[in-house]
């Protein structure tokens, strides 16, 4: 197998090199790529700067087979990187009749005569360039064949971008679609360990890691396109990750739950204090979650535990709100709900308050309670500030859920 083809993605706009906006547009122009057959070997942001644009453009174009541009295309001032697109392949700008025939009807809602002037010069067209027509925007995108190589400029705005990437990568499916294993519960160094060594009987598969808050993604990506080996080794990485993986087809945890409680005909409730609502939120943004989930109680305050859970004041004032029998009562509490059959309970305490010598900041209990009567409960310690306290419990209590599931 010959090596896949190199691209580099390249984002354009001074509001991405200072920081004011995150750049969304690289990340899925770069999955696009690889699902596409494509190796992504390079990706840059620039500012709107002509020179900055000409000298990243004219060194990308040089090495690799393609270079995807965004941003740049737009009516204002700052907005140069069909100029310099032009400068790097030696070519002139050519007003394109029909792109200018499709904005001129856009002109009259600008009183300003410049304004007008300077959206018309969305319609400067690279000499030889195959047009994207726009069909969310005003701007289009063009595509150029160079010395061999492909340059290809969009905008920046994503619902503009995107019709127009699909437009250029839709006749290019890869034969070996990178695989995602999601794990839970196990650190980005575990993981690496437990399937890095496997690579060496297939070395045309790279790894790659990527982290979340308690959860971990194993990332293997043909180097050639081979998908018999890709196929080989992915089975051997979810096998080495045991029960830490829980997904081969890109599910979310959540909607992992939602699957096994539909085949084991669980009905699913939660109760939560410290994750006020998350737990809930991400089973519901499942697509099909009615089936099988029956509702939450977040039950923020202690009186709120008491009345509606039904937690006994005396374990909230014997052991504290975060503990293990309140946690447990929680979770009993919550299969009061109608239909429920299995709960999960959150209490604990996120800060940046609150903290006693013995429970610290991130420390959370969390409690899985069955209809029938078996409970479990466990702690966890978290770092990090409030809100990744609150991710990796929620995710944690996801993944109770999952485990009880598979172990009933």
């Amino acid at each position: 197998m010959h090596a896949l083809e190199t691209a580099a993605v390249v984002t354009v706009g001074t509001e991405l090199t200072t920081g004011h906006r995150l750049d969304t547009n690289g990340a899925e122009v770069a999955r696009a790529l690889v699902n596409a057959g494509y190796s992504v070997r390079e990706m840059v942001s620039v500012p709107d700067d002509l020179q900055a644009i000409v000298a990243v453009l004219a060194e990308l174009l040089s090495r690799r087979a393609l270079v995807i541009v965004t941003g740049g295309l737009g009516p204002t001032h700052d907005d140069v990187t069909r100029e310099a697109a032009a400068l790097v392949v030696g070519r002139t700008l050519m007003r394109d009749p029909a792109v200018e025939a499709a904005l001129s009807a856009r002109v009259s809602v600008h009183r300003d005569p410049a304004s007008a002037i300077s959206l018309l010069h969305q319609a400067d067209v690279i000499e030889g360039a195959r047009v994207l027509p726009a069909t969310t925007g005003t701007a289009p995108g063009q595509l150029i064949e160079y010395a061999g190589h492909t340059l290809v400029i969009l905008p920046g705005p994503p619902h503009e971008m995107r019709p127009m990437l699909h437009d250029v990568l839709r006749d290019r499916v890869a034969s070996a679609p990178p695989v995602t294993l999601k794990c839970v519960g196990i650190t980005e160094s575990d993981a690496g360990h437990a399937v890095l060594p496997l690579l060496t009987t297939y070395p045309t598969v790279d790894l790659t890691l990527l982290g979340g808050p308690g959860e971990v993604d194993v990332i293997l990506v043909s180097t050639t396109g081979d998908d018999v080996e890709l196929t080989a080794a992915a089975h051997a990485a979810r096998t080495a990750l045991g029960d830490a993986c829980y997904s081969a087809d890109g599910s979310s945890l959540a909607a992992t739950v939602i699957d096994i409680a539909i085949e084991r005909e669980e009905s699913l409730a939660t109760a939560e204090s410290c994750t006020g609502g998350l737990v809930a939120a991400a089973l519901t943004d499942v697509p099909g979650s009615s089936q099988v989930f029956r509702g939450s109680v977040v039950a923020y305050a202690n009186e709120t535990k008491s009345a509606v859970l039904g937690v006994d004041p005396a374990l909230i004032e014997a052991h504290g709100a975060v503990s293990e029998a309140v946690a447990v009562a929680m979770a009993r509490g919550a299969l009061r709900i109608p239909g429920a059959t299995l709960a999960v309970a959150t209490t604990g305490i996120a800060g940046p308050g609150g903290a006693t010598p013995d429970k610290p900041l991130g420390t959370v209990w969390f409690a899985v309670a069955h209809a029938e009567g078996r409970t479990t409960a466990e702690m966890h310690r978290y770092g990090g500030d409030r809100t990744m306290v609150r991710d990796r419990a929620r995710t944690t209590a996801l993944d109770l859920l999952r485990r009880s599931m598979l172990d009933s």
